[in-house]
């Protein structure tokens, strides 16, 4: 599940048993991501949309 809201889109991707990758693009910022008040972790993030291929090219690598 790929957003950019931490309390809508990765909460239900984590509720629904999904990986998760947050894009700093949007609602969420970077602060209120690694705020100690946020409770909600995706298990990426990056700052935009793009920076996902570097995460799937990682993830191969990884598997190989």
């Amino acid at each position: 599940m790929v957003g950019d809201r931490l309390d809508t889109d990765i909460l239900f991707g984590k509720n629904g048993g999904l990986r998760t990758a947050l894009v700093l693009s949007g609602v969420t910022d970077e602060a209120t991501l690694l705020s100690p008040e946020n409770k909600v972790s995706p298990d990426v993030y990056m700052p935009q949309l793009s920076a996902l291929l570097s995460v799937k090219d990682a993830a191969l690598a990884a598997k190989a």
